[in-house]
């Protein structure tokens, strides 16, 4: 099996090479960056009460954006490193681990267009950190301060999918679709796993006014060095009715498929749904199923509305999942997808739309990202619902941004394979967990080259199977000033208050930090 992998591998890569060298009139844009940084923090490491240290961080963080928007190809690369230097040059931790030195982000995307409508490319990889669990200190809480060591892992992804599309006239059309993919990571205790997924979709054309239909099949196998190898199946028909041009209802079946290694527990079984989606303008859409799964009752909602000046969404859904799928299609919520949809209504070109939610990030200095449940390290599956509530809104000067989540992830295969993740006694801190956060943005306009933008934000995770609950919570003041078309400062003063690894042991940071920008 492993020689007729690598060559789909080496044919994928191929193709990937083929695409990205397909003469296109859109010019590449290339733009380094390089920030500096100086950081006070009196509690680098984020220790308990006691074992505080105060401590003077520099940080340069050198960047490259990469971006290229064609008629064949549309590639976006976005990559930073960061070092760290201490004032004290041994930093440690309360566990006498030395405090991070650095680390890198990666953010790549392809889509290509091999041969005209017929022949295409996916393809993405990216570099992050990760939360190793849902308790003690949060990443996704304090993003500010990645010096603390043990917290997060470095994952990397990769995923390379080639596909054909064919047209049957006005009857129908269908895809089929070929993906490679890998997810790692430097926690030697979370396992290097590949995945070779296979999918058919056959869909109705415009010849089906009234009624149309869709089948799907996908068929996944993945290899995994710490857990069994495992492989999927999913199957599932739509039939879609057009009650009116602004009511169109849905019934769905199908059939999951799943070789785990399950404590006793169902694996498999059929799939059914009912439910519709109703767009009653061009601002307003709800789309509703309710249905049962093998493990129990479904539910799936993807509301949305916009005005003028906000912008509105209400998602919920639930699925059996994996870690590394979750790496691979992230959930938190989009900052600039946000914005894009909060700017339609002033700026109707999606280019011109783009660029200023480029621009207006970086003025503002807006995390990239909103409230979201930690995806911390497991190799098992699971079972995941998960809601999200956001909300933006737009003033003359000013802008607010405010996000609610809500998870819930049961473990459906053994324990066991997670016990070196976090130690025989609490292997099963990530068994069954709950969280809920919310994040609350407000950007204020000061000058056109002057903002301030003040940010909270609070995670609670819990542990159902050992009765834990841990509270994290931060508030930061960030002032930003453009000093030239590429050149930008802030001014950031930040304080921190959350749970350590140690149940029962809260740590406390205040930090402050002053940073310059310059995009060359």
């Amino acid at each position: 099996m492993a020689k007729p992998r690598r060559k789909a591998l080496a044919a994928a890569v191929g193709l990937a090479a083929l695409a990205l060298a397909q003469p296109s009139r859109a010019d590449w844009s290339v733009t380094p960056s390089l920030s500096l940084r100086e950081t006070w923090s009196d509690n680098v490491v984020l220790a308990p009460k006691g074992l505080e240290q105060g401590q003077f961080i520099s940080e340069a963080t050198p960047g490259l954006v990469v971006r290229n928007h064609g008629p064949r190809v549309d590639f976006s690369l976005n990559y930073t490193k960061n070092f760290y230097k201490y004032a004290d040059n041994d930093v440690r931790g309360p566990d006498g681990q030395a405090a991070n030195s650095g680390h890198q982000n990666l953010q790549a995307q392809l889509h290509a267009k091999l041969i005209s409508e017929k022949l295409f490319l996916d393809s993405t990889a990216s570099i992050s950190e990760q939360g190793v669990s849902a308790f003690g200190p949060s990443a996704t809480v304090n993003p500010s301060n990645p010096f603390a060591p043990g917290l997060t892992s470095e994952v990397k992804t990769w995923r390379v999918s080639p596909y054909l599309l064919h047209r049957f006239g006005e009857q129908a059309s269908a895809e089929v679709r070929y993906a490679r993919d890998k997810v790692s990571s430097d926690q030697l205790n979370f396992g290097s796993s590949t995945s070779d997924q296979f999918s058919v979709n056959l869909a109705s054309g415009p010849a089906y006014h009234t009624i149309g239909w869709n089948l799907y099949y996908m068929r996944q196998n993945l290899q995994d060095t710490i857990s069994q190898s495992s492989s999927s199946q999913n199957m599932m028909g739509t039939l879609n009715y057009l009650y009116s041009p602004q009511l169109t209802l849905t019934v769905t079946g199908g059939y999951d498929s799943y070789d785990y290694q399950s404590p006793g527990g169902v694996t498999k079984g059929a799939n059914w749904s009912v439910g519709g989606s109703w767009r009653p303008s061009n601002r307003t859409s709800v789309q509703l199923n309710v249905g049962k799964r093998y493990f129990g009752d479904s539910y799936f909602l993807a509301a949305s509305h916009r005005t003028r000046l906000s912008v509105w969404s209400l998602n919920y859904s639930d699925a059996v999942t994996t870690t590394r799928a979750q790496f691979q299609l992230p959930s938190a919520v989009n900052t600039a997808s946000m914005l894009d949809q909060l700017f339609q209504a002033q700026i109707p070109d999606p280019v011109a739309r783009r660029q200023a939610v480029e621009a207006y990030i970086i003025a503002a200095g807006l995390p990239p990202t909103l409230a979201n449940s930690i995806n911390y390290l497991s190799n098992r599956y699971m079972l995941q619902k998960q809601l999200q509530a956001t909300a933006a809104f737009n003033g003359v000067r000013s802008t607010l941004i405010l996000a609610l989540t809500s998870s819930r992830r049961s473990g459906l295969s053994l324990l066991d394979v997670d016990a070196g993740l976090l130690g025989g006694s609490s292997s099963a801190l990530n068994d069954n967990t709950r969280q809920s956060g919310g994040t609350a943005t407000y950007n204020w306009r000061i000058s056109p080259f002057t903002s301030m933008n003040l940010s909270a934000n609070y995670n609670r995770s819990e542990s159902l199977s050992l009765a834990r609950r841990d509270n994290n919570r931060s508030v930061r003041l960030n002032l930003t000033r453009q000093f030239a078309r590429k050149l930008n400062g802030n001014l950031e003063l930040r304080r921190t208050k959350g749970a350590t690894a140690v149940a029962g042991r809260d740590y406390t940071e205040n930090a402050i930090s002053a940073s310059l920008s310059k995009q060359f």
